[in-house]
C-alpha cells in the first residue's frame, strides 16, 4: 500500500474525535501505548491485504436487494476498497492520500443517483465496522485481545465519521435530483398542456415522469390566483399518496390528479373549500390538455361568491355566453327586451321569481323560497310570459331565458380579458 501519491493528515474534525499521541510521542492519558500500536500495525497489515476485506464485504452486501438491482459488482468493489482504505488509514493514523479526499461524499451521491434505499446504504456502510473489526480479531493473538478491545471506540468513530458524511451527501443528492426531476416534470407537462395531446411520444414521456399510465383516468382542477394557496393546502391535506401534479399555467394553478381505481370523478371533499374550476374526467393523459382548456374557461367564469369547486356542467351557461361574443348582447335583448315595459321594481320581482322557479321546478317551492303565496308566483310567471313571450314552465323556453340572462350578465361585464383574469 505504499505509493507516491500526495498524502494528508486525517481531517481536522476527525483528529479532534479520535485519540491522538501526546507531545513527545507518548500515548494519551489513560490509554495503552501497546493498544495504539496494535491498531497501527493491524491497520497497516489489513491495508496490505485489503482485497480480503473487500471480498468479505461484497459477498454480504451483494445480497441486499437495493444493491443487487442497482449496483454493479465492479462498482461495489471499487467503492468498498476506497472506503476500507480510508477507514484503515484513519484508525491506524496513517497518511491519507489526496485521492481519498471526499470518498464518503462521493459514495453517498453515487448511491443516491443509483436509487439505493437510504436504509440499505446506511446498513452497508456500518457493516464496514464488522468487517474491519473481524479482520482485526483474526490477526490478534489471544493475549493481545484486551489491548485491542480498548481501541474499539476508535474504530467505531472512524466508521461513524464515514457514515455521517455518506448520509449527508446522499440526502443532498436526493434533494438535487428531486429539484431536477421537478424541473423536468414541469417543463414536460408545460409542453403537454400547450399541445393537442396527439403527440404519443410526448404523452408517454409525461406518463413516465409522473409515474402514471398513459391510459389512466385523470381529474383536472384549476384555481385562479386568489384561490391558489387554498388549493395547495387542500392538496397537501387531502390527496395524501394520490398521484398528483401542480403546475402554473397561463397564470392559473393547474391540478392534475390520477383517479384511483373505480373512482368516477374527483371526490368532492378533496377540494371542498377551494373556489376552483373542475373539468370533465380525462380518459387518458392525452385528453388532459383539452380538459385543461375547458376548466380554464370555467375558471374565467367563476362567480365572485364561489366557495368551492364549480364543474363545467354547472357553469356551462356563463362559459357559453362568454364564447358567443357580440351575439350575447343581441340574444339578451331579443329575449328580455319586453321587460323594459315594466317598472324597474317589477322587473326585479319577475326575474327573481323566474330564477327561483327554474331552480326549484315547482310553484310551492318557489313560494316558500320567496315567502309569498303560490298565486303570487303564478301571477308573476304569467306576467313574465305576457311581456317576453317565453313561458318558464316550458323546459326549452326556460333554457332560452336562463341563457339570455347569462348573456346579459356577460355583456354587462364587458368583453373578457383572459390575460387580465390570469394575472
Amino acid at each position: 500500500m505504499h505509493n507516491d501519491e500526495p498524502v494528508t493528515a486525517p481531517p481536522e474534525n476527525l483528529r479532534r474525535r479520535l485519540p491522538s499521541p501526546a507531545p513527545g510521542g507518548d500515548a494519551p492519558t489513560g490509554s495503552d501505548p501497546e493498544g495504539l500500536d496494535e491498531l497501527h500495525l493491524l491497520a497497516q497489515h489489513c491495508l496490505d491485504h485489503i482485497a480480503e476485506l473487500v471480498d468479505r464485504y461484497v459477498a454480504e452486501v451483494s445480497a441486499f436487494e437495493g444493491y443487487r438491482m442497482a449496483v454493479e459488482q465492479e462498482d461495489l468493489r471499487e467503492t468498498a476498497r476506497d472506503s476500507f482504505e480510508l477507514l484503515l488509514r484513519l484508525v491506524g493514523r496513517l497518511p491519507v492520500p489526496e485521492s481519498l479526499d471526499g470518498v464518503s461524499e462521493r459514495l453517498g451521491r453515487r448511491r443516491a443517483q443509483q436509487g439505493v434505499p437510504l436504509e440499505q446504504l446506511l446498513q452497508a456502510v456500518r457493516m464496514d465496522f464488522r468487517v474491519v473489526w473481524t479482520a482485526f480479531l483474526q490477526r490478534t493473538p489471544p493475549e493481545r485481545l484486551a489491548e485491542l478491545t480498548r481501541g474499539a471506540v476508535r474504530v467505531w468513530e472512524a466508521v461513524e465519521f464515514h457514515t455521517v458524511r455518506t448520509h449527508a451527501a446522499y440526502l443532498d443528492e436526493v434533494a438535487v435530483l428531486a429539484r431536477r426531476q421537478e424541473r423536468e416534470r414541469v417543463a414536460l407537462m408545460g409542453r403537454l398542456l400547450f399541445s393537442d395531446g396527439r403527440d404519443q411520444q410526448l404523452v408517454a414521456q409525461a406518463a413516465a415522469l409522473l409515474g402514471v399510465g398513459a391510459r389512466d383516468r385523470f381529474a383536472v382542477a384549476i384555481a385562479p390566483p386568489a384561490s391558489q394557496d387554498a388549493m395547495r393546502r387542500a392538496v397537501a391535506s387531502h390527496l395524501g399518496r394520490t398521484v398528483s401534479h401542480l403546475q402554473q399555467h397561463q397564470g392559473m394553478l393547474v391540478l392534475v390528479v390520477r383517479l384511483p381505481g373505480d373512482t368516477p370523478q374527483l371526490p368532492h371533499d378533496w377540494l371542498v373549500s377551494v373556489p376552483c374550476a373542475v373539468g370533465p374526467v380525462a380518459r387518458g393523459l392525452a385528453e388532459v390538455p383539452g380538459v385543461v382548456r375547458a376548466a380554464e374557461a370555467v375558471a374565467l367564469a367563476l362567480p365572485a361568491d364561489a366557495r368551492g369547486p364549480v364543474t363545467l356542467a354547472e357553469a356551462w351557461m356563463p362559459v357559453a355566453a362568454a364564447r358567443v361574443g357580440p351575439v350575447a348582447a343581441m340574444l339578451a335583448r331579443s329575449v328580455l327586451s319586453g321587460l323594459d315595459a315594466a317598472p324597474s321594481a317589477e322587473r326585479g320581482r319577475l326575474l327573481d321569481t323566474v330564477l327561483a322557479y327554474c331552480d326549484t321546478g315547482s310553484i310551492a317551492g318557489t313560494a316558500a323560497r320567496l315567502y309569498c303565496h303560490r298565486n303570487t308566483v303564478l301571477n308573476r310567471l304569467n306576467r313574465f310570459t305576457e311581456l317576453t313571450g317565453f313561458d318558464p314552465a316550458r323546459p326549452r323556453e326556460a333554457a332560452t331565458v336562463l341563457f339570455a340572462l347569462s348573456c346579459r350578465d356577460t355583456a354587462a361585464a364587458g368583453p373578457a380579458d383572459p390575460a387580465a383574469e390570469r394575472g
